[in-house]
């Protein structure tokens, strides 16, 4: 971003409403329904790059700012209005005084959706650019308005199809798409692909003109799926609903390979774990290297028969993974499951 010195804390939320949201000192929150909803991993980011922007720019603060100034002046102004018609004669004075009343409460509304027009048009202008310089398709973040517009528009009342939460205060129009679609075709046709390239040379003017960072490499790197499925089946409210939405997911058509792990994910949780063992090792002979896949074998194991063999397999993936969280964790907490002086 134009503000790398700013720190955030992204942090997940186990719900499946569609939702993020940014709030002081760089919190970003990000609700498992919009990973859920989202159809690769570019869609996510343009979401989180939006928020950041939100941060950088002091949206919430200025926007608290704005409503303090706004509250004293507006109060005041209902007082009066209401002291007026009421000191008043006429039969209508009753209703003058709730016409002022809700006059005043209309303006202090329009003047936060104004002020919040202004703010979200800024986030999509920098979110927009914070996606592309992170090596992502411009074009993300249309696509996923496109996709928040359509799930509103499916609305039919059900808690399914109802209006995402994220359009609450991220409302979506068809100008608001097209600009979008608009500056990614202006940075790609720019090519300032790098931060290097863009706040090296064009953003900041006091730096020399061969500075040089290097940008870090980001893009879509084909582990969204296998996480996003994963996910499908550690926020079902129980295991057992998770392999039913699965079975449901199967029966209008066969299920993909991500699909299949997150199926064996559920069943691990239910208590199945020998059962997915079969299933995990088929897809890793067509995946080779695949770490879901490893650790949900190993963790199979570990609730099957061959403990030994399980913590073989994650003793060989901690020697070759040393410092990687979900490794650790996920043989940690088979250990702890475990419970005994050894484990």
């Amino acid at each position: 971003s134009d503000k790398p010195e700013q720190r955030f804390t992204v942090f997940l939320l186990k719900d499946r409403d569609i939702n993020a949201f940014a709030t002081l000192g760089g919190y970003v929150a990000v609700n498992a329904g919009l990973i859920l909803a989202s159809e690769d991993e570019g869609e996510v980011a343009s979401v989180i790059g939006h928020e950041f922007a939100h941060v950088t720019q002091q949206h919430v603060l200025r926007s608290v700012e704005q409503a303090r100034k706004d509250s004293l002046p507006i109060l005041l102004a209902m007082l009066g209005a209401i002291a007026v018609a009421q000191g008043s004669n006429s039969d209508s004075a009753s209703n003058g005084a709730m016409v002022a009343l809700v006059s005043a409460q209309g303006l202090a509304i329009q003047r936060q959706i104004n002020y919040t027009r202004s703010g979200e048009a800024e986030a999509d202008r920098l979110g927009i650019r914070t996606l592309y310089r992170a090596g992502f398709d411009p074009g993300d973040a249309a696509r996923m308005f496109q996709r928040m517009l359509a799930l509103s528009r499916s609305n039919q009342g059900g808690e399914r199809e109802r209006t995402p939460d994220y359009l609450l205060t991220h409302p979506v129009t068809t100008s608001r798409i097209s600009e979008a679609i608009q500056r990614a075709d202006q940075l790609r046709a720019s090519g300032a692909r790098s931060v290097a390239s863009t706040i090296g040379r064009s953003d900041n003017p006091l730096l020399p003109g061969n500075f040089s960072i290097q940008a870090s490499g980001g893009g879509d790197d084909g582990l969204f799926p296998w996480a996003q499925e994963r996910l499908r089946a550690l926020t079902a409210d129980t295991p057992a609903q998770a392999i039913r939405e699965y079975e449901q997911m199967a029966r209008a058509g066969k299920l993909g390979d991500a699909q299949r792990y997150g199926l064996s994910v559920a069943r691990i949780r239910a208590g199945k774990g020998p059962a997915a063992v079969d299933d995990l090792s088929q897809l890793l002979a067509k995946h080779p290297g695949n770490l879901w896949l490893e650790l949900g074998i190993a963790q199979a194991g570990a609730h099957g028969n061959d403990r030994a063999a399980a913590d073989a397999r994650f003793d060989a993936l901690v020697a070759r993974l040393p410092n990687n969280l979900a490794v650790a964790r996920t043989y940690a907490s088979v250990l702890n499951e475990r419970g005994t002086p050894a484990a």
